[in-house]
């Protein structure tokens, strides 16, 4: 009866153990960060931004060489933090056309569930140039967003 005694220990401690252990064990779990900017949509208008309804969808236009002007409107979410952004024009020939001034959006780091921000490439600009056009968003002089558009 003792020898039992002496077995049944050991294997009350080993099961002790076993529940005991899960507990213990810790894996490092790497959480990306949340992205800093986040497009929420990317549009070509030919149309002025200031008369669109922003909380609507909005959708590319078709554009024509004899176009007054062609906008590029980008919607950027969830934004808590200070954006600074720049639009680079590029022609059907790759050819930087224009770069606007920078802008600073949400100087204040308030939080906002979106902002919109466009440039405006004026005809001159276009130069009655027909083709697959290009636009480039950068934030901070990061890469933002990417369009390409046909100008007809």
């Amino acid at each position: 009866m003792d020898a039992m005694d002496t077995r049944s220990v050991p294997r009350a401690a080993a099961l002790a153990l076993l529940f005991l252990l899960p507990a213990c064990f810790s894996f490092r779990v790497v959480v990306p960060d949340e992205p800093q900017e986040v497009i929420g949509a990317l549009a070509i208008l030919c149309s002025p931004p200031s008369l669109l309804d922003l909380e609507k969808p909005v959708a590319d236009e078709p554009v024509s060489a004899e176009a007054a002007a062609v906008h590029s409107l980008v919607k950027v979410l969830q934004v808590s933090r200070p954006v600074v952004l720049q639009w680079h024009w590029y022609s059907p020939d790759n050819i930087r056309v224009r770069s606007s001034r920078t802008v600073e959006v949400n100087a204040r780091s308030k939080y906002l569930a979106y902002f919109a921000a466009w440039d405006t490439l004026p005809r001159e600009g276009l130069a009655g140039k027909k083709g697959n056009w290009t636009v480039v968003i950068t934030a901070g002089g990061r890469f933002l967003a990417r369009k390409e558009f046909a100008v007809n």
